[in-house]
């Protein structure tokens, strides 16, 4: 097993040793489809699971699973055998439950951790939607453990937020000791929010214009006016008679 490979099974199973319990001997839960994988690129199903997973493990299936495969016939006949050697684990539901994948989501739904194997695409996506569920496939001639689904990251992630939250009673032992060093009154300052302002209504106003004061001209001024333009008018004519 490549060093890259080995890091990520070991942060993956770190991840659900933390978050969700698990812990060695691993109950590793197959079907037809991951052994007949395992039959066509030569895996050893149980030599391979305990160094891939660096522990001890208790490979095993269900009578369901088992009745699926006889009823392929030749096909699965190979499956079938290699099912055979490993131990029964109890389905604990009715027979009105046809397939194995339904019995694969009725069984681990149990309080029994389990660890599932299975190459069927349908059923692992179903699967990613538990949270804490391991899926193991096989690809490029080795066991595969799949990375955490987003629905078990985002209940670890609940689950660490919970943990840090003090609880009712550190919360009441907080508030006694804040009293006891600030005294029964604590005085809360609040930000003032600052009020949005309308427009100025002196900046509003129109702006007046002057109005110039015309004075209306009198009499005596009109008659003045007169007089000097009759003066000038008589001497440019004494002065053509001169002349």
């Amino acid at each position: 097993m490549g060093i890259k490979r080995q890091k990520q099974v070991r942060k993956s199973l770190a991840f659900y040793k933390k978050n969700f319990g698990y812990s060695p001997p691993y109950y590793v839960l197959v079907d037809g489809t991951f052994c007949r994988a395992a039959l066509k690129q030569k895996i050893n199903i149980r030599e391979q699971l305990p160094k891939y997973l660096e522990a001890e493990v208790n490979i095993c299936t269900t009578q369901c699973i088992l009745d699926e495969c006889e009823a392929f016939g030749s096909v699965l006949y190979g499956p079938l055998k290699i099912l055979q050697q490993y131990q029964k684990a109890p389905c604990g539901h009715s027979k009105s439950i046809k397939g194995a994948d339904k019995c694969i989501q009725h069984t681990t739904k149990k309080t029994v951790k389990y660890i599932v194997g299975t190459q069927d695409p349908v059923l692992r996506e179903v699967l990613r939607n538990r949270t804490g569920l391991p899926i193991l496939y096989i690809a490029f001639n080795a066991i595969m453990l799949e990375n955490p689904s987003t629905a078990s990251l985002m209940a670890a992630e609940k689950k660490t937020e919970t943990e840090l939250k003090p609880t009712l009673h550190q919360q009441t032992v907080i508030q006694k000791l804040k009293i006891q060093t600030f005294g029964d009154e604590m005085e809360v300052v609040k930000k003032k929010k600052k009020k949005v302002k309308g427009p100025n209504p002196l900046s509003c106003k129109k702006s007046k214009k002057k109005k110039t004061d015309i004075k209306p001209k009198t009499g005596s001024e009109e008659t003045k006016k007169r007089k000097k333009r009759r003066k000038k008018h008589k001497s440019a004519h004494t002065t053509e008679a001169v002349l």
